[in-house]
């Protein structure tokens, strides 16, 4: 299978299982609505990801038997783990069962942390 380019994220949800892209695309509109992030995904490294202010926020992809935030940080992981209750964190992804539904208050978490992280970079 080819890659992706960087404006092919709809292609992404195409190749999944219906009921893997119907959780991813939840997934996506959730945390484009909470990030209040830009409504337009890019590809990158191979994943559907979500800017904000331009720039790479979170990423998410789906898996055979989970699927995954990517915090695109390798420092974010150790900020929020102690705070987490849900999800297994490895470093900077979270993984999630599919048939565990990621909560608001876990989204509001990483967006937060993440939020405050590139605001610390600029």
């Amino acid at each position: 299978m080819r890659k992706l380019e960087r404006n092919e994220a709809e292609l992404y949800f195409k190749r999944l299982d219906p009921a893997q892209r119907k959780i991813l695309l939840e997934l996506k509109e959730r945390l484009v609505r909470l990030a209040k992030a830009d409504p337009e995904l890019v590809i990158s490294y191979q994943l559907p990801t979500i800017k904000v202010s331009g720039k790479n926020f979170l990423a998410f992809a789906a898996w055979k038997d989970f699927y995954s935030i990517y915090l695109l940080s390798g420092r974010l992981g150790k900020t929020i783990e102690a705070e987490l209750s849900q999800g297994e964190l490895d470093k900077s992804t979270l993984r999630f069962s599919w048939d565990e539904k990621v909560t608001n208050q876990t989204l509001n978490l990483i967006i937060k942390a993440k939020s405050a992280e590139l605001e610390q970079n600029r």
